[in-house]
C-alpha cells in the first residue's frame, strides 16, 4: 500500500535534493555494510569467480560466458539506469510478455534501476507481477528515508534501508534458487556497480553468486548498483581472506555506463564469428526529450545537467552498439520512453507513485501493441 509522505520529506526534497546530489559530502559516514563473505584462498583477485572489470579482456569474460549456449548467437537484454523511470521498463516487459513473443534471454544485464529489474527479467514473464508491484505499489517512503539531522555530516541525503527491505522481500531463497537454476542451465545475469575506491566499474556474475548461496551479497549488489551518489548511501561489500577482512565501497553503476551491452566476446568464439544473435536495449529514459523550461537556480540547473549527462551517455552507448550490431550481423532493437507521451516529471518529487504508475502503463501499452522496439 502506498503511504503518504511526511511534510518534512516533501520540503526537504524540494529544497535540497537535486543540488546536493552533485556535492561531495564528507565527515561522518553511514555506509551500508553487508555480512563478511568468506572466500577460498587463491592468487589474484579473490572475487574473480563472481565478478570482473567492465574493461576485462577475452580470457576474463570467457570464464563467465557459457559458450555452449551461444552457438546460434545469443539473445541479450540490456536494461539501463534511470531511477524511477525504471517503471517504464517494468511495464514494457509485461506488455511484451502479453504478446507471447518475449524471448528466453541467454544474457540479461542491468545497471542502476536496471539492476533492480534484471533478476526478474532473467527469470521470465512469471515474475512480471512482482515487477509491477515493486514499481507501482511503492513510492519514495518505501525506498528511502531522509536524514534531516545528518545531511551536512553524512555520505548521502537518504538512508536506503527501506530499499534493502524491499529487495529482500521480493528475492526470497526460492527466488535465488531459481536464478541459480537458470545459471546452471547456461543463462547469464550481470549487474554493474561502480567501485568508489578504485574508480572503475565492476560487473557481477549474479547467477554464480546465487549458486554459491551468497544471498546477502546478491541483494547488496542490487542495492549498490542503484545507490545514486550523494543521494543514497554507498554500500560496503566486505569479504574475508586468509584471516583478513577486506571491504570495497560501491555505488551506482550508472556513474560509469547507462547500460551494459555485453562485449563482442559473447558473439565471438576463439576461431570464428558466431552467426547472428539478437540484442534488446531497454532504455529507462527519453533519448530524444522535448524542450523543457529549466529553473535558473543552482538546484534547477544542477538537476538538468545531471539528467542531460545521463541521456548523453545513453545516446553514445546506443550509437556504439548500433555500429557493433551492423558489423557483426546482430539484430538490434532499442526501446525508450516516448517524449510525446505527456508524462510530466517533477524533479522535486523523486519516486512519485503517480509518475511511476503512468510510466508503467506507458511501457505496458507499447509492449502490448507492438510499438515498443525500433531498429
Amino acid at each position: 500500500m502506498i503511504r503518504s509522505k511526511q511534510l518534512v520529506q516533501n520540503l526537504s526534497r524540494r529544497n535540497v535534493l537535486a543540488g546536493l546530489t552533485a556535492t561531495a559530502l564528507t565527515a561522518c559516514t553511514s555506509r551500508t555494510k553487508t555480512p563478511v563473505l568468506t572466500l577460498p584462498k587463491g592468487a589474484g583477485d579473490p572475487l574473480a569467480r563472481i565478478r570482473l572489470s567492465a574493461n576485462a579482456g577475452r580470457a576474463e569474460w570467457a570464464q563467465h560466458l557459457h559458450r555452449n549456449g551461444l552457438g546460434r548467437g545469443p539473445s541479450v537484454l540490456a536494461l539501463s539506469g534511470g531511477g524511477e523511470d525504471g517503471a517504464f521498463g517494468a511495464g514494457a516487459l509485461a506488455g511484451w510478455s502479453a504478446t507471447g513473443q518475449r524471448p528466453d534471454f541467454d544474457i540479461v544485464t542491468g545497471v542502476s534501476t536496471g539492476a533492480l529489474i534484471a533478476p526478474f527479467a532473467f527469470l521470465g514473464p512469471e515474475f512480471d507481477a512482482d515487477l509491477r508491484r515493486v514499481f507501482t505499489g511503492h513510492d519514495a517512503d518505501d525506498i528511502m528515508k531522509f536524514k534531516p539531522l545528518h545531511v551536512l555530516f553524512s555520505d548521502a541525503l537518504y538512508d536506503t534501508t527501506p530499499l534493502a527491505n524491499l529487495i529482500a522481500e521480493f528475492t526470497p531463497p526460492s527466488f535465488m534458487r531459481a536464478v541459480a537454476k537458470r545459471h546452471t542451465a547456461g543463462a547469464r545475469l550481470f549487474v554493474v556497480t561502480s567501485d568508489l575506491d578504485r574508480a572503475q566499474a565492476s560487473v557481477w556474475d549474479m547467477g554464480e553468486i546465487a549458486k554459491s548461496g551468497q544471498y546477502d551479497l546478491f541483494r547488496a549488489i542490487m542495492r549498490a548498483s542503484a545507490a545514486l551518489p550523494g543521494m543514497f548511501s554507498p554500500v560496503e561489500l566486505r569479504y574475508s581472506l586468509d584471516d583478513v577482512t577486506y571491504s570495497e565501497t560501491h555505488i551506482d553503476g550508472g556513474v560509469h555506463m547507462q547500460f551494459l551491452a555485453v562485449p563482442e566476446y559473447a558473439f565471438l568464439s576463439p576461431d570464428r564469428k558466431i552467426s547472428g544473435g539478437e540484442m534488446y536495449l531497454l532504455i529507462n529514459n527519453t533519448l530524444d526529450p522535448a524542450p523543457v523550461a529549466v529553473s535558473r537556480s543552482a538546484l534547477g540547473i544542477s538537476q538538468q545537467a545531471l539528467t542531460t549527462t545521463g541521456r548523453a551517455t545513453a545516446q553514445a552507448g546506443v550509437a556504439a552498439t548500433q555500429m557493433f550490431a551492423r558489423a557483426n550481423g546482430v539484430d538490434l532493437s532499442v526501446a525508450s520512453i516516448d517524449a510525446g507521451a505527456g508524462i510530466v516529471y517533477d524533479a522535486s518529487e523523486r519516486f512519485s507513485a503517480p509518475y511511476m504508475i503512468a510510466l508503467y502503463q506507458h511501457g505496458l501499452a507499447r509492449g502490448k501493441d507492438h510499438t515498443l522496439w525500433s531498429k
